[in-house]
């Protein structure tokens, strides 16, 4: 489509033209933004509409000129190394996903790049209800690409959740009668036909396995070397699979199993010669490999530690990257509720793998209370920390310890807030659920989880209770925890959608905490999606080289 327009240009004369991001601030070399256009040849609006030109039109920060205007063309493109301009698709053409909102035009322009490719499509689908994932079409060269050269391509030029799930190879894109791509005739998965390398299941169990996947990941064929998080896994899905997998073996297995083994044939080895479910421990190899000093990551509120996968991929195979989990989220114990006993376990077990030496600790949300914490009580023991990063975390705050009643109907909206990872109020009301009776919240509040696709339907009662269980003892420990002061430095990534309210503090209240000050980076993102941002990695990244 794109190919009817000239893609590269420059400004005409007397007119400006500005490359913004949703903050209004200019996009470094690169980096797409929308393109707002000034200067003399620029209209007063549109006729007889004043709402529209209120909102296309609009004050120009950049111009000494009074009333200059910028108009908002809802374009998008980016400045290449030559100051030529690429334009790279509508701002309309954006799907959002887990999250992040995505132009689809972005991953088109990338995948045309690629020298087997003469046309690419890329749509959102949800064949599932809550499953939306993205499929590119490809009409190939003469030599057709294969899935897995297509995948390489694309995560050197863009961040994960931007590589789509599934490639199918077209003779030809469908058009429109003024010759665009008719995106609404893009033949459905069922109809079309991927091209992928694969090996085949070899025995009944990786069969069944494999069939599993498909289900649930809604990807065929599934072969058994074909990577769980490649294929499109994530939390959710992974509580999916692990809830069949206990219904159709009777094996219970942490989500965390999925680090250790990521594909069909290892899964299906791993339930051969298992003969009990895997250890409770709380100390997970995300990547164990290298000789630099391991990086500890700990748990958020919900307790398990999926959410790392992608930080762990990006820092790379020569970076040692451990997680710690709840304990209790398996059911096997009951989980710690004070933020200094879960401190005081998860030394013991991080020192298994590194018995002493200079520590480097991170935490998301409340992961980062926890291992400050932890940071605090390393140093009392003598020992040395050399990276205390903090994720979009923040500081409990003595002065409102009491002021908050927290009882059950509250903390199983959070619960659900959490679960829809969303920093939108949910819906349901916590007066209403007061109404019930303790069973019948927890019911209620499961039912509208499955309802809104943020647990699987097949998740059991039980299944359920433990969530909730280890989310309730997080949640309750990080209100009665009353933090010491930290001698060292804190690392401090925060996203710039979340500020602290009550305080207006930009350092979410560690200042206060840390003697040796703090370093502060700021993200575009939420405080969910922070973890999935491609520019955390690489501070992160920074900041370990930078300790070397």
């Amino acid at each position: 489509m794109r190919q009817r327009y000239p893609r590269r240009r420059r400004p005409l004369p007397n007119c400006q033209i500005y490359l913004l991001d949703r903050y209004g601030q200019p996009t470094p070399l690169g980096v797409q933004g929308e393109i707002y256009i000034g200067g003399d040849s620029l209209a007063r609006g549109y006729l007889n509409r004043t709402a529209l030109t209120a909102e296309r039109f609009i004050s120009n920060p950049f111009s000494d000129v009074p009333l200059a205007r910028l108009y908002k063309t809802g374009d998008l493109a980016r400045y290449l190394p030559d100051g030529n301009i690429e334009y790279l698709g509508r701002i309309d053409n954006q799907v959002k996903i887990r999250g992040f909102r995505i132009e689809l035009g972005e991953i088109e322009a990338v995948l045309s790049q690629h020298p087997d490719v003469r046309q690419a499509a890329v749509i959102a689908r949800e064949d599932v209800k809550g499953d939306k994932r993205l499929v590119a079409y490809i009409v190939p060269q003469e030599s057709a690409p294969t899935v897995s050269e297509l995948r390489c391509f694309l995560t050197e030029k863009l961040a994960d959740y931007m590589i789509p799930l599934t490639f199918v190879l077209l003779e030809s894109l469908p058009l429109t009668q003024n010759g665009k791509i008719n995106r609404h005739a893009l033949p459905a998965l069922d109809n079309a036909q991927p091209q992928a390398s694969f090996v085949a299941p070899r025995n009944e169990l990786e069969r069944q396995l494999a069939q599993i996947w498909s289900d649930i990941l809604n990807v065929q064929p599934v072969g058994i070397k074909d990577n769980f998080f490649n294929l499109g896994g994530h939390s959710l899905v992974a509580v999916r699979l692990m809830v069949k997998i206990e219904q159709e073996f009777g094996k219970t297995l942490p989500i965390a199993t999925l680090f250790q083994f990521p594909t069909i044939k290892d899964l299906a080895n791993h339930l051969t010669i298992s003969k009990n479910a895997p250890s409770s421990a709380n100390l997970v190899a995300i990547q164990p490999k290298g000789n630099k000093t391991p990086l500890f990551c700990v748990h958020p509120v919900g307790g398990d530690v999926l959410c790392y996968a992608d930080l762990a991929h990006h820092l790379g195979d020569t970076q040692p990257f451990w997680a710690l989990r709840s304990l209790g989220i398996d059911g096997e114990c009951e989980p710690l509720t004070q933020i200094e006993d879960m401190a005081a376990t998860y030394i013991k077990a991080l020192q298994t793998i590194q018995p002493q030496g200079s520590y480097q600790l991170a935490g998301w949300s409340m992961g980062g209370a926890i291992a400050f914490e932890m940071a605090v009580q390393l140093v009392a023991s003598g020992h040395k920390v050399s990276l205390l990063a903090l994720i979009d975390s923040y500081a409990p705050n003595p002065k409102f310890k009491g002021s908050l009643e927290i009882d059950e109907a509250i903390l199983l909206a959070d619960w659900l807030k959490n679960l829809s990872e969303s920093n939108l109020a949910v819906s349901v009301s916590v007066e209403e659920l007061r109404l019930l009776e303790p069973h019948e919240q927890f019911n209620y509040i499961l039912e509208q989880a499955k309802k809104d696709g943020l647990l699987p339907k097949e998740i059991e009662q039980k299944q359920a209770s433990l969530l909730f269980q280890v989310f309730k003892a997080n949640r309750l420990s990080l209100h009665s925890y009353i933090p010491q002061p930290y001698s060292g430095r804190i690392t401090l990534f925060c996203a710039s959608d979340t500020l602290n309210a009550e305080t207006q503090d930009p350092t979410h209240g560690w200042r206060q905490l840390a003697a040796g000050g703090i370093d502060m980076h700021n993200i575009a993102s939420n405080h969910f999606s922070i973890m999935r941002s491609q520019v955390l990695p690489k501070l992160i990244k920074a900041e370990l080289t930078h300790l070397k």
